[in-house]
């Protein structure tokens, strides 16, 4: 099955009558869009002029989409190789040039989304900005200052930079309005609109910011009554896991349990949304959601059954992830997963259950090595460190606090180098846990 590789570039700048195959592929399972990669590579090699081009291009997006959903290293480095093709063979052509330019930098955004890759993210801006640069079509221009507007949004947010989320999502709200105006995909005028609440739920939860979460749960509550499921279910998965996650974090903030359980719910409806097959990385992301929403609503409600759930709801997300073991996501799943079922058994005064863990990750330990595989070495430090606190809270420490700081510290190391950010600071919050309990 092939759809829309044959499509010319109108005078927009969209591959395709309406730019739409990006919505028709989110009804594809990923073995699906796996299957067309192969054979419609090949063919696009012997097609001569700007049909070569326009189909490396949509070639380049499609392997893209696969790596976006995969996380594997080497469609996202096929998506770079096709997008360069393209340009090179592009020559004068000043729409097919700035869309070949697009689609590599779209690419490079990718591999910093991923795998945190400021040097991708760097790439992504000056491919960005090098579109620009050539006046390019009014539908190019949108994406190209998206694209900007994305990675400004994602280096303030991790740096603390408040007013230049702000502009982020300001540009943002600028490229839907533009992307509606000139009818593009309804999935890429959507993920406008995610890109923009993410940025927010980020900076909402880093300020414990109320207000600011509750806008961002109205903003989210519309665009998701605006998404058909049936015809986007990645885009609305993505946006009720980002709803489900918004409440949550308000319940947090407020110790209101029935925000916490609306955005369980949430989460649930986003876990439905998509197989583990269909995307196996949205799938992870609203399974791992859901895990920690219901360890919050097990605290909130002190319900241990919550904790049950949470563990169960961890497993899909790490059996998704298992593929792409490179992903620094990966670890950061594991890191939570760790947390919870360690506080399950600290609550439950569960020794036993406290020592199988520690010997399984002790067995862990022995086949990882920090030198080949330093980021899982780490996060297995980490989760031994969450045993050993737990232990020495349900019985005299005989050493278990001082192992726990040593396995963080180390793990810090490795974290720090990798410019993990996430996980470095819940490490740095652990040893703080750990010095308040001497």
């Amino acid at each position: 099955m092939q759809f829309g590789f044959e499509g010319s570039w109108d005078r927009q700048g969209r591959h395709g009558r309406t730019g739409g195959e990006t919505d028709i592929r989110e009804l594809l399972p990923l073995a699906a869009l796996a299957a067309e990669a192969g054979p419609s590579g090949m063919l696009g090699s012997t097609k001569p002029g700007p049909r070569r081009v326009a189909h490396l291009i949509a070639y380049a997006d499609l392997l893209r989409e696969i790596a976006r959903r995969s996380g594997q290293v080497e469609m996202l480095t096929r998506a770079a190789s096709a997008a360069s093709r393209a340009r090179r063979d592009a020559g004068n052509d000043r729409t097919l040039q700035a869309a070949a330019l697009q689609a590599l930098a779209d690419t490079q955004r990718l591999g910093f989304v991923l795998f945190s890759d400021v040097d991708a993210a760097h790439d992504a801006r000056a491919g960005a900005e090098a579109v620009l640069a050539t006046h390019p079509p009014s539908f190019l221009a949108v994406r190209a200052n998206a694209l900007l507007a994305q990675l400004d949004g994602a280096l303030a947010l991790a740096e603390g930079d408040r007013q230049a989320v702000f502009t982020a999502v300001e540009r943002l709200e600028v490229a839907h309005k533009a992307a509606s105006t000139l009818k593009a995909s309804p999935s890429l005028a959507a993920s406008f609109l995610i890109d923009r609440a993410d940025l927010l739920l980020g900076l909402g939860v880093s300020e414990h910011d109320r207000p600011m979460l509750a806008a961002v749960d109205t903003a989210l509550a519309e665009v998701v009554a605006d998404i058909d499921p049936e015809r986007l279910p990645l885009s609305f998965m993505r946006a009720e896991t980002l709803r489900g996650q918004t409440l949550t974090a308000l319940g947090d903030l407020s110790g209101d349990a029935a925000l916490i359980t609306r955005g369980v719910a949430s989460l649930k409806t986003a876990v439905a949304a998509a197989s583990l097959q269909h995307s196996p990385l949205d799938a992870a992301r609203a399974n791992h959601a859901l895990g920690l929403s219901l360890q919050a609503l097990g605290e909130a409600c002190d319900d241990d059954l919550q904790f049950d759930l949470a563990v169960k709801a961890f497993s899909p997300a790490l059996q998704a992830l298992d593929r792409s073991p490179a992903l620094p996501y990966r670890a950061i799943v594991s890191h939570d997963g760790a947390v919870c079922f360690a506080r399950r058994a600290e609550r439950r005064n569960d020794l036993n259950a406290l020592d199988k863990a520690e010997a399984s990750f002790r067995d862990a330990l022995k086949a990882r090595s920090a030198a080949v595989d330093p980021l899982a070495w780490a996060v297995t430090q980490v989760a031994m460190a969450r045993i050993y606190e737990a232990q020495s809270a349900l019985r005299p420490d005989t050493g278990e606090r001082s192992d726990a700081a040593f396995a963080l510290a180390s793990a810090l190391d490795v974290f720090r180098e990798r410019g993990l950010r996430t996980l470095s600071e819940a490490t740095l919050s652990a040893l703080d846990r750990l010095k308040a309990r001497v």
